[in-house]
């Protein structure tokens, strides 16, 4: 049981988006930190950081069919246009919460990811990486 909840689809894009994730945070977190920018214009860049290496980890890895098909620049663009609906979610809860509440950046942009993820993970598999089957 436990070996299939580990290779479930849902377990392999929450690995993948892991990595995606983390290179996301912490560039989001640098630009505003560091650079000063605006919590939005620093979660935009980051957020498009973590989306190159998320659609190639979730083509050659989450929604793989197996046949060894190169990533395409068709592919990453569909794949771009379909998250900006999770990037749009994103912002929309990160400013949610930094307008009402108090709570630090950090805490809001967190929630943010969780609301960003699921969208991301229900459009990649019913749209971007769908099967014709």
């Amino acid at each position: 049981m436990l070996a299939r909840i580990g290779n479930s689809r849902f377990m392999r894009f929450f690995g993948v988006s892991s990595v995606g994730t983390v290179a996301d945070y912490l560039s989001a977190l640098a630009l505003h930190s560091f650079l000063g920018l605006s919590g939005v214009v620093a979660s935009t860049i980051g957020f498009l950081i973590g989306t190159v290496l998320n659609y190639l980890g979730h083509h050659h890895i989450t929604f793989s069919t197996g046949d060894g098909a190169p990533a395409s620049a068709l592919g990453f663009l569909r794949y771009l246009a379909a998250v900006m609906a999770s990037l749009i979610v994103r912002l929309i809860v990160l400013v949610g919460f930094e307008r009402a509440t108090a709570v630090p950046f950090w805490i809001a942009l967190t929630v943010a990811f969780g609301a960003s993820f699921l969208c991301s993970y229900f459009i990649s598999l019913f749209w971007v990486f769908r099967r014709n089957t």
